[in-house]
């Protein structure tokens, strides 16, 4: 895909840079030549213009003479005596004034004489006979005063330029004349041409120019374009020309990309793309060349034959190929060569193993039957050690709640001994309640007897507080008599409190020696059980190792028997394969 965009940018740039080309070329040749005909039909209307003008003065100057020429064959008459001076004068202005000139006749003739007076004019006939000696024209120029001045400085007379009426009488426009002075009659002959009748010729040459021109110029920009046109198709076909081989060399560049050999690239040119085409025809026989070889030594060595050389000369980077190759043909050599000499010495050693192996195997399984005798017996051991060992776990056990009990014994020993001294305490303090009710039962008592004294003394209206007080008296002495009794009952609680306290106290003591007796015992127990468990972990571990040992003679029985099972099909093996290295032909 790259290839090909390549491929049409390489066009594309050869069609722009050529249309490019043509383009600017034809631009410049055409700007080119506009501008010269340009310049050249300016300079053509100039001198036209110059011609043109030239033209008309002496037209109007060759018109002039003429008419004075006429003058002096009509004064020579006169001169003869055939006319008077006014008859000659007279027919000379009759015939003047019928004179014209042009294409359209428009051109006339008209006389001034030195004194200004208009003589004979075809057109102002009613004006002959006037002073035109302030004759001006509408820029103010004193015409009459000028043509005067012109033919007075020159025997050639001249041109004036002023503005005049036409053929018409009513148009004025400007007019350039040429005068000439008569002078036998003092007669100034004027003639002249309208300017813009001139502008007018000219205006019609430079349009007709103009339109020469244009036609010019279209022929210009159609060569121009034919020319564009014509380049572009040469431009296309050369590009073509020029994409044709390259587009060659791009298919076997991607054919040689997917290691297609198949077919070469055919340009006949003998430029750059033949020489390049024919490079890659040669690179494409070499490479191919080069992969016939190695497909060559690659499947004679797949057939087993190793004993190979190269048909070609290899140069730049498939050296190295070929130098790998040469190294897998020695390696293989090499190595298959080892290889047949350990298949000889493995069939002779592996015949050797496998009678080991059969000798082996009868031992150890002679070995595994006594080892399977040891082992029933350690399991009986490590039954009873088993046995010993829960027998301890559960004296332990047993120790171990006893230990418990004991001391949850003396703890509530403990808390009994505190509430005995709790109650004692209360009991001190209930002691101390009594004696004080039995000190508020005597105030209330002698309160009481202080009453019945007062109650006395008060006579009659005493009588009431006398009842009172009297009733007073008796609570007083039942609460002393309940206070004594209390009293009495508190001593001997507290005298029981004191003795349970004793009590308590010395069973705790008991209760502390139990529980050390305990620990000690709990003690031995604990070493009975520990040694116990570990005789029974001993047993048990014994018994596993001997079950493993029993197992791996057995594993190790069958493996020797597999392993000379196993030797002599590697006998067999080595064999077959001394065989097989036997088909490869070696260096």
């Amino acid at each position: 895909m790259c290839l090909v965009k390549f491929m049409k940018s390489v066009k594309t740039l050869l069609l722009s840079v050529n249309i490019f080309i043509v383009i600017a070329v034809a631009a410049v040749i055409g700007f080119t030549a506009r501008d010269n005909m340009l310049n050249q039909i300016t300079e053509s209307l100039n001198v036209y213009k110059e011609t043109l003008h030239e033209g008309y003065d002496n037209a109007v100057k060759y018109q002039v003479q003429s008419v004075i020429t006429l003058l002096q064959g009509i004064y020579q008459r006169q001169e003869a005596g055939k006319l008077t001076e006014e008859a000659a004068q007279r027919e000379a202005a009759d015939y003047i004034k019928t004179l014209r000139y042009g294409d359209n006749g428009s051109g006339y003739f008209w006389i001034d004489n030195t004194d200004y007076i208009l003589v004979a004019h075809p057109i102002l006939e009613e004006q002959e006979g006037d002073n035109r000696y302030n004759l001006e024209d509408q820029n103010g120029v004193k015409i009459i005063q000028e043509i005067m001045e012109t033919v007075q400085s020159s025997e050639e007379g001249g041109f004036n330029e002023f503005y005049y009426t036409k053929s018409d009488g009513t148009t004025v426009a400007p007019k350039r004349a040429y005068s000439m002075l008569f002078k036998p009659w003092g007669w100034i002959v004027s003639t002249g041409n309208y300017i813009d009748e001139i502008e007018s010729v000219y205006e019609g040459r430079e349009k007709q120019i103009d339109k020469e021109l244009r036609w010019q110029l279209q022929m210009t920009n159609l060569c121009v374009f034919i020319m564009i046109v014509v380049s572009v198709i040469i431009s296309v076909i050369y590009a073509r020309k020029f994409t044709v081989p390259l587009r060659n060399i791009r298919d076997l560049a991607m054919r040689l990309s997917k290691c297609d050999f198949s077919k070469p690239v055919e340009i006949k040119s003998k430029n750059e793309f033949g020489q390049t085409a024919e490079t890659l025809n040669q690179a494409q026989d070499i490479l191919k060349s080069y992969i016939n070889d190695i497909s060559r030594l690659i499947s004679e060595m797949a057939d087993g034959n190793f004993e190979i050389h190269a048909e070609v000369s290899y140069e730049g980077e498939f050296i190295k190929i070929y130098n790998s190759l040469k190294q897998i043909v020695s390696s293989m050599n090499y190595t298959l060569s080892k290889i047949d000499d350990a298949a000889g010495h493995v069939a002779f050693s592996s015949g050797q193993m496998a009678n080991m192996s059969q000798q082996l195997a009868q031992s150890t399984m002679q070995q595994a039957e006594s080892i399977q005798d040891v082992s029933n017996l350690m399991k009986d051991i490590s039954g009873n050690a088993l046995r010993n060992s829960q027998n301890a776990g559960d004296a332990k056990e047993f120790a171990m709640q006893s230990g418990i009990h004991t001391e949850n014994g003396v703890k509530m020993m403990e808390k009994l001994t505190e509430a005995i001294k709790s109650i004692s305490e209360a009991s001190h303090d209930i002691e101390k309640i009594i004696k004080t009710i039995d000190d508020i039962s005597f105030q209330t008592n002698l309160l009481s007897l202080n009453a019945s004294v007062e109650a006395e003394r008060a006579g009659e209206a005493g009588k009431g507080f006398s009842v009172v007080a009297s009733e007073v008296r008796n609570l007083a002495q039942k609460s002393g008599d309940s206070a004594n009794t209390t009293h009495k009952l508190v001593e001997n609680c507290i005298k029981a409190v004191d003795r349970g306290t004793q009590i308590a106290a010395d069973t705790e003591k008991a209760l502390s020696e139990i529980l050390g007796e305990n620990k000690k015992i709990h003690k031995l127990v604990m070493e009975i059980a520990e040694d116990s468990e570990k005789q029974a972990a001993d047993s048990g571990y014994i018994n596993k190792q001997m079950e493993n040992i029993s197992s791996a003679t057995q594993s190790n029985s069958a493996t020797v028997q597999q392993s000379a099972a196993s030797s002599e099909e590697l006998s067999r093996q080595a064999a077959i394969m001394k065989e097989l290295v036997g088909k490869f032909h070696l260096k």
